[in-house]
């Protein structure tokens, strides 16, 4: 994302994805590598980075992404993480989206605010929503510390 006159507009988004036919380790290997790729693609990208506080029910899927978040916050060691509460994020695709109820609690509520703040149609998300999951983190941590509207 970029702001401008205090408005976040995309700049770019995507997932970095991994070869599920390798092994734990190789698979952590390949998100360090994209990371890493991603932050030499935009050296100005500043010395916080907002990241999702995750939160998890299963227990495979806890591994998994115990194991994940590790290398993230290993690959980000040089940058303060500003840990966003998925609530929050909830909260504000709530009062983009003036969706009520438990669909305004529903991932696809998170999709719908994302493309309403950016005026978008089309948002290549995949099957989970983590994209625009990611997008919206972003978003409330701008909000959060008065940089956007």
């Amino acid at each position: 994302m970029s702001v401008h006159e205090r408005k976040a507009t995309v700049v770019s988004y995507g997932l970095i994805k991994t070869n599920a036919k390798l092994s734990d380790g190789e698979r952590l290997r390949e998100l360090h590598s994209g990371i890493l790729a991603i932050l030499g693609e935009y050296p100005d990208i500043g010395s916080v980075i907002p990241i999702e506080d995750g939160i998890v029910r299963f227990n495979t899927a806890t591994k998994q992404i115990a194991k994940a978040r590790g290398v993230i916050e290993f690959s980000l060691a040089d940058y303060q993480l500003e840990p966003i509460n998925i609530a929050s994020v909830k909260k504000w695709a709530r009062e983009v989206t003036g969706v009520t109820g438990k669909d305004g609690m529903k991932k696809e509520n998170v999709e719908l605010a994302v493309k309403k703040y950016f005026g978008i149609d089309e948002l290549r998300n995949n099957k989970g929503g983590d994209i625009s999951d990611s997008m919206a983190v972003g978003i409330v941590y701008l909000k959060r510390k008065g940089v956007i509207d």
